[in-house]
């Protein structure tokens, strides 16, 4: 054999291991088969047949069972592949699910997610995610009209709630200092702090570290018996912290907070910034999904008077994760956060564009996250997300009646959204026994997979926690919920 013989042998051999994953027909094939195996799957957690919510294993154990020697290593079938990850996956689509705010996503969401995840557009500048740009865009003005805004805002969108919050937080700290704190960094004298509720979220903190402007200027708020920030005691923390060489330059409301679902008074908060020319950052991860309802907007009065607000489509909007829109009241300050220079990647010509996003956010690609919460909005809009809304709010407020018709249940607070905190607290137990009983509850019903709920601990007590998200959850699953908290509870008093 000649060397060009050889030489072209060795082209096409290379070739072929290159391009043969990319198969048309091969996609097709497997694709065909994916969408059947998840439909299969889908009826069934729907159904209600008997299924784990959580298959629960052993963490060593199904790192074991998922080596790349398993089932076969390469040989295993991308379907049969498939299948085991499904069995051994929480079951979010299940009616027993009612744990975490991480919601069953609408299956025409999971479609065209399917669909941009295989265009693998990213979303940093307009020209590689054109589309996704044009429909955040749109999803943008929606929000802003459903705040209140002005014609001045804009919107940015980001890989989840805790980047969202800290590109609000970011932009808070550059126009509220008297300097650039962005090019200058942190001064050690009147250092920025930010008033927080103490039932904020974790990353409200978290991010006040990660600015690296230290613990103290984590400036805490207490909650009322309904665990809400007590706004009666914003100015005296205030000057408290002002004593200790904090400069305070911005409130971070709860809507709704995570432990227990509880609504801030964004009214008094807004009148409290205002006065002091504070940034008013409202958190509404969670329960920013009132806007859409009649009945329960009103948890968000005064909303449209804050500076900033993030909300998660992955939450109450019914989209796959990660997925999160951060609003500003005011627009041009969006572009303040991150002024830094990119010339690969930004001309002169298009500074303070909407369609550049990574002028305004921590993240350079990004997925198409625009179009699939454009996807909830064009086929699922205002009247299904009313009802769901609605609908699940409404169950809590039931499932609380049930809660305190029952002598050994105790409620923790009257809900204000979907999310609820009970505990199994018969007479003539202390706190600390009832503790070491409400987490043994919550284990063996997660380990024996009959519901998925968490825990949470308020005032030092342990409840069990959950978020009535999925849209299939009924009264009769909380009733066997309660039916099987006090078996065990029964058992172990």
């Amino acid at each position: 054999m000649n060397d060009l013989k050889i030489k072209k042998l060795i082209m096409t051999k290379t070739k072929s291991k290159i391009s043969y994953p990319f198969d048309p027909e091969d996609f097709r094939k497997e694709g065909h088969l994916l969408v059947d195996t998840l439909s299969e799957y889908l009826n069934e957690a729907l159904s209600g047949k008997e299924m784990p919510v959580l298959p629960w294993n052993d963490p060593d154990r199904l790192a074991e069972y998922f080596s790349f020697d398993s089932a076969g290593g390469e040989e295993e079938s991308i379907d049969a592949f498939i299948k085991r990850i499904i069995d051994n996956s929480i079951h979010i689509h299940h009616s027993h699910y009612i744990g975490h705010q991480v919601t069953s996503p609408l299956p025409v969401t999971v479609l065209v997610q399917f669909c941009t995840t295989l265009l693998n557009n990213g979303a940093a500048i307009y020209e590689m995610g054109p589309v996704n740009m044009a429909m955040e865009r749109n999803v943008i003005k929606k929000f802003g009209s459903l705040i209140g805004y002005n014609t001045a805002f804009d919107g940015i969108f980001t890989h989840g709630g805790t980047a969202g919050n800290l590109t609000a937080m970011l932009a808070a700290r550059q126009v509220k200092t008297d300097y650039n704190i962005w090019e200058d960094g942190v001064r050690e004298l009147d250092r920025p702090g930010y008033m927080i509720s103490e039932q904020a979220h974790y990353s409200i903190g978290r991010n006040v570290k990660i600015m690296g402007i230290g613990d103290e200027s984590i400036v805490k708020v207490p909650v009322d018996r309904n665990f809400r920030m007590r706004t009666d005691l914003l100015e005296e923390i205030k000057t408290a912290a002002e004593k200790k060489g904090i400069r305070v330059i911005s409130v971070v409301a709860s809507s709704c907070s995570t432990a227990t679902g509880s609504y801030d008074d964004l009214k008094a908060i807004a009148d409290f910034c205002e006065k002091h020319d504070l940034w008013m950052h409202v958190d509404g991860a969670h329960g920013m999904g009132v806007l859409f309802s009649e009945k329960y907007k009103g948890c968000v009065k005064g909303i449209e008077r804050a500076d900033s607000v993030v909300i998660d489509f992955h939450k109450m909007l019914l989209v796959p994760a990660l997925n999160t829109l951060v609003m500003f009241r005011n627009g041009e300050r969006s572009f303040e956060t991150f002024a830094q220079k990119a010339s690969y990647l930004f001309q002169k010509s298009q500074k303070n564009v909407w369609y550049n996003s990574a002028i305004r956010t921590i993240e350079c690609t990004k997925s198409a996250l625009g179009i699939i919460a454009y996807t909830a909005m064009k086929y699922y809009g205002n009247s299904y997300l009313r009802q769901y809304i609605d609908s699940r709010y409404d169950l809590a407020d039931t499932f609380s009646m049930l809660v305190k018709s029952d002598r050994q249940l105790e409620l923790a607070v009257e809900p204000e959204s979907n999310i609820e905190c009970f505990r199994f607290a018969p007479e003539g137990y202390s706190d600390i026994r009832l503790n070491q009983i409400n987490s043994e509850i919550r284990n063996r019903i997660i380990k024996e997979g009959s519901f998925y709920i968490v825990q949470a601990e308020l005032s030092e007590k342990i409840w069990l926690r959950l978020t009535i998200i999925n849209p299939v959850t009924s009264e009769n699953d909380l009733k066997d919920l309660l039916k099987r908290v006090l078996e065990i509870g029964e058992e172990l008093s």
